[in-house]
């Protein structure tokens, strides 16, 4: 077969998903058994060619057959995944309404009668500018019977001496065994709450978290109740790559598109923050299991078996502190990491008894065991083709894969970004994922070898964070881009060339493109991005005075954003360019929305696209006592939201392309 033929399947399954997909409805359940139909007739098509051309001629005398077959065995177990991903997807909740109606049915009861909830806030080795804003923000809960615990297993005066100002009971333990685990457990035995909330220390609730998740415990085989985590700062993949303003955080893909499909299975697991469990539940399995360094999920295995689901309330109720820097980011994922596979080791874990089929296959940890080797797999295979001859299929002709295997790969492609919406874009998901994969293969490899034994690792945050490059890991992509690049050019030329069968030249070539591109942005994360300002601003719109020294007033004035640390304001006042507001003036915040602030004017100037004049304040000394809480308040708990929102494909990619050629990030003013 030659010419355009060779490409026509390929182009009919991209025109399909180009002309066709776009207005299907995701919450058309129609229109998602279509998809997945679409997907397993490729697949169906496909996997004939590819057993009788490709794999069964291999010969296994050889090296050469057994990686073909090897090869050929990890292609079938991504095809299932595809497969499972899309199945996934085919039940969808949302509980919102239910959360309503429940709400509506206790709020008809008297407060007394309210079901009691104990907070715990689990705290280790967090700085004050951390805890403080949880500690102040669970105090804040508009709930009528709560009390907010603080679970410090540092055994810190200061934090204890905190606690007592602000109206927070503290609790500490001698030791601390089996770490976030034991530390709730120990809590456990000293209240008597009918649930218990838990916020990770990093994590501030909304006002009307308990209000909103209460209600749906009515029902009494819910032992969990888990609401989506939301960050109020850019994790290192949006910051390093400079599309934080155009990007979301990475796990918006599990908790905006995967947790409610797992609610809907069944199979939807407590994620250890955010989140409010039923005592009575707790009691049932023990407490909180001790096993693996990820109780969470042990907690929503071991529920399960005692009839007690874990429900998904996929609303904005609290926002937290993403992983900061590179060396936060992979502490957490090494830890949860080697929790998921420790599970496997496990009687309580998803392959022991009491489980059902389909809740087995979405609770195993597929993602640790097999995709992190299975990337870097990915990427070796056209750098062993090149320099070693290594074919990863027999006979197969360039041709051949154009016509039987890029459909598959495309429709897969596009079915992940239909269901995922904006954040599940080929290449640019891939990049970061390798610099994951590099980072997480020895943890994967040790602890499937030695899956117990390595001490928990609290994830560090705020200014114990730190900072710095992942030479090692850039050293080594560096090395496999220029393998790639490399190998590709050697063999374009029949002088020099290392491979015999040229055949599969062209898919080489495609590969070694596409993982050169993937390799390149997964380099580029490797360099930390400065962090602009200490505190997170919130896009808020707020009507203020502003006062100075001199008693001048501006009354016809607006918040743009602001933090603990400076705000910009806007305003249409000319005087605002005048003497009373000089740069290095100090002035005062005077507001009903929020606390008095004392501030200096750093920058006045003339938007020239709004006609108004536009100030920077810079809060310094930052609020303090009262005023400080106040603001913590109005900032982290009442639902502004600073978080960025996935902007059009052409964005997207023009910033991927400004962080190419390093032409800076988009900074506003």
């Amino acid at each position: 077969m030659t010419g355009w033929l060779e490409f026509a399947p390929l182009a009919i399954v991209v025109s399909l998903m180009v002309l066709v997909a776009p207005v299907l409805r995701r919450d058309a359940l129609w229109a998602r058994w279509l998809i997945i139909i679409f997907l397993i007739v490729l697949v169906a098509r496909y996997l004939p060619w590819r057993i009788n051309v490709t794999v069964l001629p291999a010969d296994l005398a050889t090296f050469q057959g057994w990686w073909i077959w090897f090869l050929f065995v990890i292609e079938i177990v991504f095809l299932c995944d595809m497969l499972r991903q899309s199945a996934l997807h085919l039940r969808i909740v949302d509980r919102s309404a239910e959360a309503s109606a429940a709400f509506a049915r206790l709020e008809a009861r008297p407060e007394d009668d309210w079901p009691s909830i104990d907070v715990f806030i689990p705290t280790y080795n967090e700085p004050l500018d951390v805890v403080e804003r949880s500690i102040v923000g669970a105090l804040s809960l508009d709930y009528p019977n709560f009390r907010v615990w603080v679970l410090d297993d540092g055994k810190r005066d200061w934090l204890r001496d905190f606690c007592a100002q602000k109206g927070a009971k503290y609790i500490t333990r001698p030791d601390g065994t089996h770490a976030k685990a034991g530390n709730i457990n120990n809590a456990l035995k000293q209240t008597d709450g009918d649930f218990v909330c838990i916020f990770d220390a990093d994590f501030v609730p909304y006002r009307r978290f308990l209000k909103r998740v209460t209600g749906l415990f009515e029902d009494d085989t819910v032992g969990v109740v888990q609401t989506p985590q939301h960050f109020f700062n850019k994790d290192p993949m949006q910051r390093n790559l400079w599309i934080a303003d155009r990007w979301p955080d990475e796990q918006r893909l599990f908790f905006d598109h995967i947790a409610p499909s797992l609610d809907a299975w069944d199979s939807m697991f407590c994620c250890g923050s955010c989140m409010v469990m039923r005592r009575k539940a707790l009691d049932a399995i023990g407490g909180v299991p001790t096993a693996s360094i990820t109780e969470d999920i042990l907690t929503t295995l071991e529920m399960l078996r005692k009839g007690y689901r874990t429900r998904y309330l996929n609303e904005k109720l609290s926002i937290g502190l993403a992983a900061e820097s590179l060396l936060a980011f992979y502490t957490q994922r090494e830890r949860w990491c080697q929790g998921g596979i420790q599970t496997l080791f496990l009687k309580s874990g998803p392959l022991g008894p009491g489980l059902g089929l389909w809740q087995r296959i979405l609770l195993f940890p597929i993602y640790w065991v097999f995709h992190i080797p299975a990337r870097l797999l990915v990427v070796l295979i056209p750098i062993l083709y090149f320099w070693f001859d290594l074919q990863p299929l027999e006979n197969a002709r360039s041709w051949e894969i154009f016509y039987w295997q890029l459909p598959v790969l495309a429709g897969g492609w596009g079915a992940a970004m239909w269901h995922n919406g904006r954040q599940a874009y080929p290449i640019l998901n891939d990049g970061p994922a390798i610099l994951v994969s590099l980072r997480l293969f020895p943890v994967v490899v040790s602890s499937l070898i030695r899956p117990f034994g390595t001490p928990f690792k609290v994830t560090p945050k705020g200014s114990q964070s730190g900072l710095g490059n992942s030479l090692n890991e850039a050293i080594l992509i560096f090395v496999l881009l220029a393998l790639t690049v490399a190998g590709f050019l050697v063999n374009i030329s029949s002088d020099i060339r290392i491979i015999e069968n040229a055949d599969f030249m062209a898919v080489g070539g495609l590969w070694a493109v596409i993982n050169a591109a993937t390799l390149m942005l997964a380099l580029l994360m490797c360099f930390e991005s400065p962090v602009q300002r200490s505190q997170e601003r919130f896009p808020v719109r707020l009507p203020i005075c502003l006062r100075s020294d001199d008693d001048i007033a501006l009354v016809d004035i607006r918040v743009l954003d602001i933090s603990l640390g400076g705000a910009r304001l806007e305003t249409s006042d000319p005087r605002a360019a005048g003497s009373g507001f000089s740069e290095g003036q100090h002035v005062v915040v005077v507001s009903e929305f929020l606390p008095k602030i004392e501030g200096t004017l750093t920058r006045s100037f003339l938007d020239k696209k709004t006609g108004k004049y536009v100030l920077a304040l810079d809060f310094e000394p930052e609020p303090t006592g009262n005023a400080r809480d106040s603001l913590i308040r109005v900032l982290y708990t009442t639902g502004y939201d600073n978080a960025a929102q996935a902007g059009k494909s052409s964005s997207l990619w023009q910033g991927v392309l400004r962080r190419f050629f390093g032409k800076g990030p988009h900074r506003r003013s």
